[in-house]
């Protein structure tokens, strides 16, 4: 479950575009052992979480 929380704090700041050298480093390090395969996963359900919320906040927005 550590891990999880890792790719997805990974994921995170990579979308806002803030992280330090170091966790970046890591991160490849990571991918290099367990495969590219979780970031991918996760950045895809993180971004239709943002689509979808985009969505319903016009939708809220706008009558």
């Amino acid at each position: 479950m550590k891990r999880l929380g890792q790719v997805f704090k990974a994921v995170v700041s990579a979308m806002i575009g803030v992280g330090k050298k170091e966790d970046l480093v890591k991160d490849f390090a990571r991918t290099e052992k367990q495969g590219p395969w979780p970031y991918i996963i996760i950045g895809l359900i993180m971004t239709f979480v943002f689509i979808v919320l985009i969505i319903a906040i016009v939708k809220l927005v706008l009558p």
